[in-house]
């Protein structure tokens, strides 16, 4: 990806100027990093807005930045472009590990050589995905909050609930929204399952909560757990509202896309939905490169580009189908997959313009359920025809190596971000 990727795998400019500008805000303007907060938004600007109260500025949370304003303090000479990209870098490889120990336990594979096997193939293509791609380039919270929340599942599946709790509470801190949305997923089971009362021939009101908390008791622990970050971040907004910071990012509706008839950014479900592809189908008609090409390899780019991301969409598609062919036949499926799934399908519903404007960010998420269950259906499908174990993993190895290069193809293709 360094040597032939446009875009290589280092930071991009945009992503490195805010890091710097966050680290430097760390260290010059307290004021805001008393109320857990740290801005984009270069060191004078912040100051003059703060002493002078003149125009917004565009505030994250400071505990994203830590780790980098401390290895920048730590390390003479740090070089924060290349070894910042680095460290982010092997973040991501410990979610794709995490990714791959999930999936092992999931799909119930425990043979030495299917683990090594089938944990190389999840592994490769979590770190093969355009998804997991463009967040090398420029990381989001989202992958903070996926390593936080994988490692709290992580250590529920080895019975070591607190620890889990720890980590989702972690996972929180790290994005509050993705945890707002988990949070009322477990509030509005409950709420439903109690209602539904006789009409259910099981009670589902803990059903999809960690394999160690499916009772009452866990209940509580693991809403208290998801509920701590989102009340945080709300006396965060008090302190702000009472010191009168205004915070620049866009207000809910516009994000929702129904603030104005003018919000061309607004494409309804599709667009909202076009990160399963991968990369926008937009990309294949703006290239530059096009402008050197006569007019029938104009035509077979535009052909061979959309047919990668149709590739990689009619994929994502297929394991959509396999998540819920999973989660009606495995209940270790149910409470791994069905609270994030449930999240990213309302948060992509209810946010339609934002996730149509930003793919990057909230689909690393869907990264985690792709890799999983694209393989999952993939071996269930082989077991269903009854394929000899050597046969099914024969086959295996070019229908796996097909979708790494495709997904690799998508990523060539993300040629702005």
């Amino acid at each position: 990806m360094q040597t032939y990727s446009p875009l290589g795998i280092k930071w991009r400019p945009y992503h490195f100027e805010r890091i710097v500008n966050a680290i430097e805000n760390i260290s010059e303007n307290s004021l805001i990093n008393y109320i857990g907060y740290t801005s984009w938004n270069s060191v004078q600007e912040v100051t003059n807005y703060l002493e002078n109260n003149i125009g917004e500025i565009y505030l994250v949370p400071l505990i994203g930045y830590l780790p980098q304003a401390f290895l920048n303090k730590l390390i003479p000479n740090y070089q924060l472009l290349n070894l910042g990209s680095f460290f982010d870098y092997i973040l991501i490889s410990i979610v794709g590990f995490l990714v791959s120990e999930i999936g092992l336990y999931v799909m119930e594979i425990r043979n030495k050589f299917q683990s090594l096997f089938y944990g190389t193939i999840l592994f490769s293509l979590f770190l093969t995905s355009p998804w997991a791609y463009r967040m090398m380039i420029a990381p989001w919270f989202e992958v903070s909050f996926l390593t936080f929340y994988l490692l709290s599942i992580y250590f529920f599946i080895l019975n070591k609930k607190y620890l889990g709790l720890l980590f989702v509470f972690l996972a929180g801190l790290m994005h509050w929204i993705w945890i707002f949305f988990l949070f009322i997923f477990v509030i509005f089971n409950k709420i439903i399952s109690f209602f539904l009362g006789n009409l259910l021939e099981k009670d589902y009101s803990y059903r999809y909560l960690p394999n160690t908390l499916q009772n009452k008791k866990g209940f509580y622990l693991y809403s208290l757990a998801c509920g701590m970050p989102i009340v945080i971040h709300g006396i965060q907004l008090l302190f702000l509202r009472i010191m009168n910071i205004n915070h620049s990012g866009s207000k809910a509706l516009y994000r929702i896309g129904i603030d104005s008839f003018n919000n061309i950014h607004h494409g309804g479900i599709i667009a909202a939905l076009q990160f399963l592809g991968g990369s926008r189908f937009s990309v294949c008609f703006t290239n530059s490169q096009l402008d050197n090409l006569s007019t029938l390899e104009k035509y077979i780019s535009y052909f061979n580009c959309s047919s990668a991301i149709a590739s990689l969409f009619s994929l994502s598609l297929l394991s959509i189908f396999g998540l819920i062919v999973f989660i009606k036949n495995s209940k270790k499926a149910k409470w791994i997959f069905m609270p994030l799934s449930w999240s990213i399908l309302f948060y992509g519903l209810l946010f339609q313009q934002s996730f149509a404007v930003h793919l990057q960010g909230y689909s690393f998420i869907f990264a985690f359920i792709f890799t999983i269950n694209i393989l999952y259906l993939i071996i269930y499908i082989e077991k269903k025809i009854k394929l000899p174990k050597p046969i099914e993993i024969l086959i295996n190895i070019p229908l796996i190596i097909g979708i790494l290069i495709n997904s690799i193809r998508v990523s060539y293709l993300i040629n702005t971000i």
